[in-house]
């Protein structure tokens, strides 16, 4: 939701609670003044591969439409609409839920259709595969005696590892501090999944 109270709860909303710095800014202005609206369009493009991952695994937008169906009498089946079709429909909400999330916190700049589009196309292959490989994957993931982040040799926690490496990209940090971003962020898209996930299961 394209509220200040939510974007509290999104990903770098919880980076900053964990002990990421947010920016610098002048007094009595938000930290979200210094981030780009492409931080925005990478969460959403974030969200718009996880319902394809809770599709795969629960069947969660094909119960939603044929709730949809029962409760709101909209023939959503009848039309022609499969789970393909929301998900891509996702894709084109992308851009518009960006929009509206940085207006709400005043994050700067703006993301033509064309830019959006080049974002969207160097992501959605590298996210494909690894979805499918996520929901294929059975293996409990390994854990190691020492380990700083998520692994990155297992599906489940290689596209989470993805997710933090694409939104850490869109804050144009210092260098020093993107490794430690990207770390911090790694552990807010974890925490964000496994809530997210134990209330779908909980729901299908």
């Amino acid at each position: 939701m394209a509220t200040p109270e939510r974007l509290a709860q999104s990903f770098l909303g919880i980076a900053w609670k964990i002990g990421l710095p947010p920016p610098q800014v002048g007094a009595g202005m938000s930290p979200w003044s210094a981030v780009s609206i492409r931080y925005h369009y990478e969460e959403a493009l974030v969200f718009r591969f996880w319902a394809m991952q809770a599709e795969l695994k629960f069947g969660y937008v094909s119960k939603i439409m044929d709730l949809t169906e029962a409760e709101l009498l909209v023939p959503v089946r009848a039309s022609g609409i499969a789970p393909l079709d929301v998900l891509r429909a996702m894709t084109q909400w992308a851009l518009s839920r960006a929009g509206q999330r940085a207006r709400a916190v005043g994050s700067q700049g703006i993301i033509s259709i064309d830019e959006a589009v080049t974002i969207y196309n160097a992501r959605v292959t590298r996210y494909e595969a690894l979805v499918s490989a996520s929901v294929l994957e059975s293996r409990p993931i390994p854990i190691a005696d020492f380990q700083l982040g998520l692994r990155r040799d297992h599906p489940w926690t290689e596209l989470l590892c993805f997710c933090a490496d694409n939104l850490a990209d869109s804050l144009n940090l210092d260098d020093e501090w993107r490794p430690i971003a990207g770390l911090v962020l790694q552990q807010a898209v974890s925490t964000l999944q496994v809530g997210l996930y134990q209330t779908l299961q909980a729901k299908t």
